[in-house]
């Protein structure tokens, strides 16, 4: 395992923050300064191909990144940007009923469904 390689995986590990690659390259740089953002891109490819780390892609901003860890998908609002991490099963029905109608895998780690959270909605 290379320095960098240990380095990211120790990051994602510290944190439950979403982190994208420009967050990655920064605590990178501040832990072991000289790291190519190119290397972060293709550390964090081969983490990915692995099985280690899970990209998504949130629809507002840039690609994030996490630990793969018990399956979870992503809730993200469109107003404040905040992210909420939730069960797998929660979205169960609607990818079964997609798969019976469709014919489709929904893959709902790579994917964030977008809205609006209850702080930017306001009380109901």
């Amino acid at each position: 395992m290379t320095v960098s390689t240990r380095a990211l995986v120790e990051i994602l590990a510290s944190t439950d923050r979403h982190l994208t690659v420009d967050d990655l390259t920064a605590e990178l740089e501040r832990r072991a300064p000289g790291v190519a953002p190119s290397t972060v891109y293709r550390v964090l490819q081969r983490l990915d191909e692995i099985g280690v780390v899970e990209h998504v892609h949130s629809g507002l901003g840039p690609t994030f990144y996490h630990l793969r860890e018990a399956g979870h998908a992503h809730l993200v609002c469109n107003d404040c940007g905040a992210i909420i991490d939730i069960p797998d099963g929660v979205f169960a029905h609607l990818a079964d009923a997609v798969r019976r109608e469709h014919g489709f895998e929904v893959d709902a780690h790579h994917v964030a469904l977008l809205g609006r959270c209850g702080a930017c909605t306001g009380p109901s």
